[in-house]
């Protein structure tokens, strides 16, 4: 076994699974399983809400989930252990964005989950990510820009198209670093797998970091290690090679 690993990250969507997929692979099922019989504890750490993750970690028989970017850590039963929200100022920026930007959005808050709609009460809510999909490469770049002048955003992404908003500073290894820090457990003896930008930071970080092979090229260099492609049991070998190293 690769020397000191105690904890494992796994970003769901184009590492686990395919995008908005919720069936794993037996290969990875056991891979998981024999991880957690070594006594290396495997974490969830994903982009999406933990209602349309929760399925997998279950499946998977791990304790925490990471979600929304690192925005919300919860128990496997759904318990809430930290919440990092965005300010109401830096809300009302993002707002009034959405009357000039022609795509897809979506928006999280403490109460919900929505879909190119604001509720009339938003003031009154916790927001924890806000994000668009622009397939217009120039749009998309002039939206980055923008977001990224603020001081107060964490801008980052889960698939070529698309731009994620976080709390400055809040992000996937912030989050697994409260987990860690609760634990004793240093950030070197941390395996994070992934294959977005939205996994840079925990894969940067980790002791051992891998990028999937269908992984965006920043993460790709990054990385200290390739697997093969989400659909091609990537994930299962690349936990499969620690176990053996």
């Amino acid at each position: 076994m690769t020397t000191g690993i105690r904890l494992i990250a796994l970003d769901l969507d184009g590492t686990l699974v395919g995008h908005g997929e919720s069936e794993v692979s037996e290969r990875l099922k056991r891979a998981v399983k024999k991880a957690q019989a070594n006594g290396i504890e495997v974490v969830i750490a994903t982009g999406r809400h933990f209602s349309t993750s929760r399925s997998i970690g279950e499946t998977l028989g791990v304790d925490y989930m990471v979600t929304l970017n690192g925005g919300e850590v919860r128990n496997i039963d759904g318990s809430l252990i930290h919440r990092q929200a965005i300010d109401i100022e830096t809300v009302e920026e993002i707002v009034k964005i959405y009357d000039t930007v022609d795509s897809h959005y979506w928006l999280v808050s403490n109460q919900a989950v929505y879909q190119r709609a604001l509720p009339g009460d938003y003031q009154s809510h916790e927001w924890i990510k806000f994000g668009f999909d622009i397939t217009d490469d120039r749009k998309r770049m002039e939206l980055t820009d923008f977001f990224t002048a603020f001081e107060t955003l964490e801008v980052t992404n889960s698939s070529e198209t698309n731009i994620e908003l976080n709390r400055k500073g809040t992000h996937k290894q912030a989050a697994i670093q409260y987990l860690l820090d609760e634990r004793g457990i240093d950030v070197s003896m941390v395996m994070a797998m992934g294959d977005s930008m939205n996994d840079y930071s925990m894969i940067q970080s980790a002791g051992f970091g891998v990028a999937m092979g269908n992984a965006q090229e920043a993460v790709k260099a990054m990385a200290d290690y390739i697997t093969d492609s989400y659909d091609q049991d990537g994930a299962a070998k690349a936990i499969e090679k620690i176990l053996k190293d």
